[in-house]
């Protein structure tokens, strides 16, 4: 619509709309958010209101048909639910990024695997060696995990200090990691397995596999499937989340048309509606409005599921379903008793020494070897101070670390208790420590060149 022809009101709510829309999308904003509903459950949580707190997070919610009754309560809703949607998100960022982007480069993908492997491996030995033998033991996956969100937000204060590649180089590191933390997860965290219900799971992934391969693109089919999968591995006794990863790596990632196809076939349409009349009337002329539509259609087979539902799930899963988890989760009881507690108890000593010191240890150490070994490459811009400056912020493990301490301290009260606490304690120190750390280097690196 021309801007003349626009009243006050579409002017103004264009005005707000691009600066706005810009806020949402940004990174910052989603690790706000992040902050935000941690702070607000850690004072809710230590407030006099924390019986509603509780109260709130094992409120039933479910339904009744006759004699059946299906519920659950509000976290594990959260957990087992929500939380899947986020793995797969986790899944199709990993299927993208080994097809198309940083990890389907050799060299890079060499550099960041081993990088990941030592910020994992390293972490979990010195997390034992606190806590061989007691029954703690079972937390060893706890410091393996990053942040994402918290990650690149704090590298965001010091965004002008350091090059866009180191970022790419950190979403990379990361998803490696996940990966690792979902194996993890799968194999380790899992008590009691149904064969019947595993087997089913991975029967109808594979059916999802074939309907990739056999060039199905319609998503309701993937949902309905998807959702099966995930009903089967909830009872199967495998955390259903690894059911979203496994279901992620189905989704087609390949157009039904090439692009070019796609830039012929629009032009003909426009140049047929050009040629009956200098303007296209998408209300008065029904068919103007199908050869819209045909565009419109042929431009979504030119594109791929796995990026448009990526796209569409980034928002989501950032604005709402991680808040939600962290709301739900690290509402933990904190004094000053319980920050020495975690200072002196092997759990909260594994934890913090694993995050801080196991990640720095075991990225840079990693990286280190790949450089001098030549076994991988970093990315243009980026240099062994950058990730130093990494290897230390990947020690923000908040939202992965949680969740697995969830999963291996479930009947272990005490330990969780002090395994949240020690996790953010570690979170806040890896951050302070990393981006300290990253500005002094940049410092320096300023002077040197004066």
């Amino acid at each position: 619509m021309p801007s003349d022809s626009k009243n006050v009101l579409q002017r103004g709510l264009e005005n707000i709309h691009d600066p706005f829309s810009n806020f949402i999308r940004a990174q910052t904003t989603s690790s706000l958010l992040l902050l935000l509903a941690t702070l607000v459950a850690l004072w809710w949580a230590n407030s006099a209101y924390s019986s509603t707190y509780q109260n709130l997070i094992h409120t039933s919610i479910g339904f009744v048909v006759n004699e059946h009754e299906v519920s659950a309560s509000l976290k594990h809703i959260i957990n087992d639910g929500l939380m899947v949607i986020f793995f797969f998100l986790l899944g199709l960022e990993i299927k993208r990024e080994v097809l198309a982007g940083d990890l389907a480069k050799p060299e890079n993908r060499r550099m960041l695997i081993l990088c990941a492997v030592g910020g994992m491996v390293c972490p979990a030995i010195i997390y034992s060696l606190f806590n061989w033998s007691l029954d703690s033991q079972i937390g060893w996956g706890i410091p393996m995990a990053t942040d994402t969100a918290f990650a690149l937000g704090a590298l965001t204060l010091v965004r002008k200090h350091i090059p866009l590649s180191l970022l790419a180089f950190i979403v990379g590191l990361a998803i490696v990691d996940d990966v690792g933390a979902i194996i993890v997860i799968a194999i380790f965290y899992t008590q009691e397995i149904s064969i019947i219900h595993l087997l089913s799971a991975f029967a109808l992934i594979a059916v999802l596999a074939l309907a990739n391969y056999g060039g199905i693109r319609q998503s309701l089919f993937y949902v309905v499937i998807g959702v099966a999968a995930w009903w089967a591995m909830l009872e199967s006794g495998v955390h259903p989340t690894v059911a979203g990863v496994a279901i992620a790596l189905t989704v087609p990632a390949r157009p039904k048309v090439a692009s070019r196809e796609l830039l012929d076939n629009t032009k003909l349409k426009i140049g047929a509606m050009q040629k009956k009349t200098k303007s296209v009337d998408v209300l008065g002329s029904r068919g103007d409005h199908e050869k819209i539509l045909e565009v419109r259609d042929f431009a979504e087979r030119a594109s791929t599921p796995l990026r448009r539902w990526e796209d569409a799930l980034v928002l989501p899963v950032a604005l709402f379903i991680l808040p939600l988890f962290a709301l739900t989760n690290a509402g933990v009881e904190m004094s000053f008793n319980s920050f020495m507690d975690s200072l002196v108890h092997p759990t909260g000593l594994g934890v913090i020494a694993g995050l801080v010191i196991g990640k720095f240890v075991g990225i840079s150490g990693a990286c280190w070897l790949g450089l001098r070994y030549n076994i991988g490459s970093l990315p243009r811009g980026v240099n062994f101070q950058h990730v130093i400056g990494v290897s230390l912020i990947a020690g923000i493990g908040f939202t992965m670390s949680t969740f697995i301490a969830a999963l291996g301290f479930d009947t272990q009260a005490e330990n969780l208790q002090i395994a949240k606490t020690s996790i953010l304690l570690a979170s806040v120190v890896s951050a302070i420590l990393g981006v300290i750390y990253i500005r002094f280097v940049s410092i320096k690196s300023s002077r040197d060149h004066v």
